[in-house]
């Protein structure tokens, strides 16, 4: 009895990992699903590999951190772990939980997640469209399409299907019927961004009229930037807002360190006595 089409791409994606290589790297930060306890430590899954791997209880030197422990990963839920070891001949892979702090740690799943809603797309659409495949040859079309690039540029690249389309094809070699109908889905399904855009500096003034200099300097920065500069907590001002993801390559070239239209004014300030200097600067993107 043959396969449906459901049944089939339920049965490659089970067996898929998500990425060219085979298993992770020392240090890599994954997402794990803690499958039980026994003696010896935690049994886990990692799905994005499609291997099971381990979490010891060896530096467990007392009941009390053994309970801390259990208490840090509980059964049938996910982490973000770490890659501490790997035995490629036998197949074994340590992992363990190290301190992240919860922005961190929700960045790494927030990104494993995209990633899996992409490489969902991709799988999805060939098995469907060819359902006789083989494991091989799902691993050979994903090797000409979300391999070719860095994983963990996901975001970065997804998010430009809105602004530059035919990079997005030229990148993940979405041509062709297949490609098109990948691409259809991604452009519905993936929302555009905003920017989150944060600029802080430092102005101080030893003339006699401050005040007036420092007023007249952020008026002129907030015209270059196009939103207002702020006191923060003197000497400290900044400019914080959300733009449109569209706006991003001009943003990040506006409060380039270096070159930035902000670099220069502060470079070239003719202002005596008066003093500017950038404490942060960055421009990143926000889901919505």
């Amino acid at each position: 009895m043959s396969l449906t089409k459901e049944e089939k791409y339920k049965q490659i994606i089970n067996s898929t990992r998500f990425y060219k290589n085979k298993f992770p790297d020392i240090n890599e930060f994954v997402l794990v699903y803690i499958k039980g306890y026994h003696d010896m430590g935690i049994d886990c899954f990692i799905n994005e590999y499609k291997t099971d791997a381990f979490m010891s209880f060896a530096d467990a030197s007392s009941s009390k951190k053994l309970r801390n422990i259990r208490k840090q990963v509980i059964k049938n839920r996910s982490y973000i772990l770490i890659i501490t070891k790997i035995n490629l001949e036998k197949g074994f892979i340590d992992v363990e939980k190290r301190s992240i702090d919860k922005e961190q740690e929700l960045e790494y799943t927030n990104l494993i997640n995209f990633y899996q809603k992409v490489f969902t797309f991709f799988v999805k659409a060939y098995v469907f469209d060819n359902i006789d495949c083989s494991q091989e040859d799902v691993y050979n079309f994903l090797d000409s399409t979300l391999w070719a690039q860095d994983s963990k540029k996901i975001k970065e690249n997804m998010y430009k299907i809105h602004t530059s389309p035919e990079l997005v094809k030229e990148q993940y070699n979405l041509y062709g019927d297949l490609g098109e109908s990948i691409f259809k889905n991604l452009t519905e399904t993936i929302p555009e961004p905003k920017c989150s855009v944060v600029l802080k500096l430092q102005i101080n003034s030893l003339a006699l009229d401050a005040v007036s200099d420092i007023k007249i300097a952020t008026d002129e920065l907030s015209e270059i930037t196009g939103n207002p500069f702020r006191v923060t907590s003197v000497p400290l001002y900044s400019c914080e807002f959300k733009s449109d993801y569209k706006d991003l390559d001009r943003l990040t070239e506006l409060l380039h360190l270096d070159n930035g239209d902000v670099a220069k004014y502060v470079n070239n300030i003719s202002r005596d006595k008066l003093y500017i200097k950038t404490v942060e600067s960055h421009v990143k993107l926000i889901e919505v």
